[in-house]
């Protein structure tokens, strides 16, 4: 598991995750794939946090790189990393730090009225209203035990970060219910039903935003590109993911 992710998940999460996520308590394919669509969430999370010191060091040592590639190596289905998103992922020596974080917060954050590329729903998902995304959200989370109004609230409930997070803790209660021989299609059908009514009515748009954003760049620096190619592995992970979801079930 991603050090800057597993070290996230015991924190927030207590020692369950550390000891179901443990490498020789992985025991099937299936309980070693479900592990890697829970860490590959958990990373994906992380790296559209604000991108302070660890997260920045962590990227020029390439262990991003290092751990997406681990975690893909597992997944259940087909994907991979082509060579010019590996490099691109590892920030040069001579991007700074003030760089980094100033694109962040240009892309993502900053901006009259929105950024330009905002990182939540409701900037994309014109089949429901801002108050309809937050009610369904908040649902999917309350039925899970998680509380977004008991939790610290530093971002909106449809920011990617707290979806990403949560398809994440539903492939782990999967992991656990394989582990303790329940039934798991539950679990299942929750991620398959929570990416349709969310993640994947944006993700494509998320992507072809940023997109549009970089092609008015006329030179786009590392910062910038570091961001594309993320969001780009996303979306063809929540695709990619989604129908392992809908194959699953089927089967």
């Amino acid at each position: 598991m991603n050090q800057v992710a597993e070290k996230k998940t015991v924190e927030q999460n207590g020692d369950v995750f550390s000891e179901v996520f443990q490498t020789d308590t992985l025991k099937t394919d299936n309980e070693k794939e479900t592990a890697a669509r829970s860490n590959m969430y958990a990373l994906m999370a992380d790296v559209f946090r604000y991108p302070d010191e660890a997260f920045r060091n962590f990227v020029r040592n390439g262990e991003l790189v290092d751990g997406l590639t681990d975690i893909i190596s597992a997944l259940p289905f087909a994907y991979e990393l082509t060579d010019k998103e590996k490099k691109a992922l590892v920030f040069p020596e001579n991007l700074s730090d003030d760089d980094v974080e100033a694109e962040f917060i240009r892309l993502f954050e900053a901006g009259p009225g929105d950024p330009p590329c905002p990182l939540i729903e409701g900037k994309y998902n014109k089949d429901a209203n801002r108050r309809a995304i937050f009610e369904d959200l908040i649902r999917f989370y309350n039925n899970f035990g998680l509380s977004y109004k008991e939790g610290p609230q530093e971002d909106r409930p449809d920011h990617i970060t707290y979806e990403l997070e949560f398809m994440h803790y539903l492939a782990f209660l999967t992991l656990r219910a394989m582990q303790d021989e329940k039934e798991t299609n539950g679990y299942f059908l929750a991620q398959k039903d929570f990416m349709e009514h969310h993640t994947v009515k944006w993700a494509s748009s998320l992507a072809e935003r940023m997109q549009g954003v970089v092609s008015e760049i006329a030179e786009p620096d590392a910062a910038v590109v570091f961001y594309v190619d993320l969001i780009n592995i996303l979306d063809r992970f929540i695709t990619a993911d989604f129908t392992y979801l809908k194959n699953t079930l089927a089967d």
